[in-house]
C-alpha cells in the first residue's frame, strides 16, 4: 500500500494591511528619531553659543576697561587687515583733548552715558571675535622666495572691535579679512538698573550729588567730571552674529544666549 507524500503547507503573504501598519510603524519610529536628533543637535549649538560667549565676557571686561584695545572697524575693513585704529582714535569726542589724554574711564562713560534702554536708538552694539593670526613662515626659505603665511597655525587671539563706522555693521567680508574663527558675538550695551534710585549727578553749585536720582530712559551727564558715582554699571547681552544688516538687527526681537552685568570703575 503506497501512501502519498504530504503537501507543503501553502505560504499565505502579507495582506496590504498589515503592509500597511508596518510601513506606518516604521515611519513614526523614523521620525521619532529625526526629532530627538534634531533636538539634541540645537542642544548641542546653544551650548556651544554660550561657550562661546562666556569666553567672551572676560575678554569684554577687559576691553571696558582698557578701551583703546577696541578696534575701530570702518568699512575699508572689508578688503584692510593691517587695521590700526583703535576705538578713541576712531571717535575723536571720546577722547577730545590733543594734550591731556582721557582716562579709560572717561572714554567708555562718553560712550555709553546715552545707552539709556536697550532700543536702536541708544543702545551701544560691540562685538567679540576669535582672530586666527597668520603667522610668516621664513623658516627654510630659499633667497628671494616669497614669504609664506601660515593660515592653518594654531595660534589665534579674541579681539572685541567697534563697526560704529561701517553702520554697526560686521559684514562676511570684514570676517574673511580678519581670519574670524568661528561665530561672531554681537554685544549690545546698555545702562544697568542698578543705577536707579542713585544719585548720578554733580550739583555744580556744592559740588556734592543733586537731589535727582537715575530712573530708567534717563540719559546721564554728558560730562564725566559731572557723573557723581564711582562705577558705571553696564548690562552686555550675547547675541550669536548671522551677519544680517544692523537695520534688521537692531529691530528685531531676540532672545540673548548670554546676559551679563559688569561694572567699570572709575
Amino acid at each position: 500500500m503506497h501512501s502519498s507524500p504530504l503537501q507543503p503547507a501553502k505560504r499565505r503573504g502579507f495582506s496590504l494591511v498589515e503592509v500597511t501598519l508596518a510601513i506606518g510603524i516604521i515611519g513614526l519610529a523614523v521620525l521619532s528619531l529625526v526629532g530627538i536628533l534634531g533636538s539634541t543637535f540645537q542642544q548641542v549649538d546653544d551650548i556651544m553659543q554660550t561657550n562661546r560667549a562666556l569666553s567672551g565676557v572676560t575678554r569684554l571686561i577687559g576691553a571696558l576697561d582698557n578701551p583703546r584695545s577696541i578696534v575701530y572697524l570702518t568699512s575699508s575693513a572689508d578688503t584692510n587687515a593691517a587695521n590700526t585704529v583703535n576705538l578713541p582714535q576712531g571717535i575723536s569726542t571720546l577722547d577730545p583733548s590733543p594734550t591731556v589724554p582721557a582716562s579709560n574711564f572717561e572714554i567708555i562713560y562718553r560712550l555709553l552715558y546715552g545707552a539709556k534702554d536697550r532700543t536702536a536708538a541708544n543702545a551701544v552694539w560691540l562685538y567679540v571675535y576669535d582672530r586666527k593670526l597668520v603667522i610668516a613662515v621664513a623658516d627654510a626659505q630659499p633667497a628671494g622666495a616669497n614669504v609664506v603665511y601660515n593660515l592653518y597655525s594654531n595660534p589665534s587671539s579674541m579681539e572685541v572691535a567697534s563697526c560704529k563706522g561701517n553702520n554697526d555693521n560686521l559684514t562676511v567680508a570684514a570676517a574673511n579679512t580678519r581670519n574670524i574663527v568661528g561665530t561672531p558675538m554681537r554685544v549690545r550695551l546698555s545702562l544697568s538698573n542698578l543705577l536707579v534710585g542713585q544719585r548720578f549727578q554733580v550739583d555744580t553749585t556744592t559740588g556734592e550729588p543733586s537731589p535727582a536720582v537715575w530712573a530708567p530712559g534717563n540719559a546721564l551727564p554728558s560730562d564725566p567730571n559731572l557723573y557723581a558715582l564711582a562705577y558705571l554699571p553696564v548690562v552686555a547681552e550675547f547675541f550669536p552674529h548671522d551677519y544680517s544688516d544692523s537695520s534688521i538687527f537692531k529691530n528685531r526681537e531676540e532672545t540673548p544666549v548670554l546676559v551679563q552685568t559688569i561694572i567699570v570703575s572709575r
